[in-house]
């Protein structure tokens, strides 16, 4: 697999400035990519080459997410990069849980754009995903909410109330509604849940917990109410989603 061939003939059918190139290696705490229809990279940055535990770009190019990530993990992104490419639509601010090695958690925001080609149809997307609380100290757009944000990644397992957090950024409850909405692209509830399922995801996968466990674990009030969560947001059952990724055995 040419990789750098690829990329180049990505970057020749791209309407976009002519910096968009050389931009991607001067962000050290931003993991920039690009990829094309098929969700092969075309670009990233030097701090994503390290992200993939690889030594130089053109190990990454040409390569897709099962290369370098879990299946369950690979199949979010793969999912988000098809609806991006095939809505024109950009994907932005979702937040996303990782699990390291040592069993510790990070939090991370990811945002997709598409990459309209000079025909305008759409080649490839676009993204960056950044450490959550490298934003909340020290991006200006999430200064007013870093308070919020950082209750909702340590306690969603814990009952959040849209006013205790509204009351954490000083703000009405309609004012933080709005706020909310307006910065993230969702409201602060469908937030939360978003949190609660993609930390369930990771416990259904990395662990023999009972269903039952985790949806106490998560901050869902029982097994049932999680189970119609979670078969809302990934369009299938918890016992399903841990037979097809889990890495433990029950």
């Amino acid at each position: 697999m040419d990789g750098r061939r690829i990329s180049r003939n990505f970057f020749a059918q791209v309407d976009g400035p002519p910096g968009l190139d050389v931009l991607f290696g001067y962000l050290p705490d931003v993991y920039m990519f690009a990829k094309d229809r098929k969700g092969r990279f075309v670009r990233c940055n030097h701090a994503f080459v390290r992200l993939v535990h690889k030594n130089r770009e053109d190990d990454v190019l040409g390569r897709r997410d099962l290369d370098f990530f879990p299946r369950h993990l690979a199949e979010n992104y793969m999912r988000d990069d098809t609806a991006v490419m095939t809505s024109a639509v950009p994907l932005i601010d979702k937040v996303e849980l990782v699990r390291n090695p040592d069993g510790s958690i990070d939090w991370f925001s990811t945002t997709k754009v598409p990459v309209h080609g000079r025909k305008g149809s759409v080649v490839g997307l676009a993204g960056i995903t950044r450490d959550m609380k490298k934003m909340n100290s020290n991006n200006v757009r999430f200064l007013s909410l870093a308070p919020v944000l950082e209750t909702i990644l340590s306690d969603y397992a814990q009952s959040l109330s849209v006013a205790s957090l509204a009351a954490k950024a000083s703000l009405s409850i309609s004012q933080f509604d709005r706020q909310f909405t307006k910065r993230f692209q969702t409201t602060p509830r469908k937030y939360i849940t978003n949190v609660r399922i993609n930390a369930a995801c990771e416990l259904l996968v990395a662990t023999d917990l009972p269903i039952s466990d985790i949806a106490l674990q998560t901050g869902f009030y029982d097994q049932s109410h999680f189970s119609n969560q979670f078969a809302r947001t990934k369009k299938m059952a918890p016992s399903r989603y841990r037979k097809m990724f889990g890495v433990v055995s029950s």
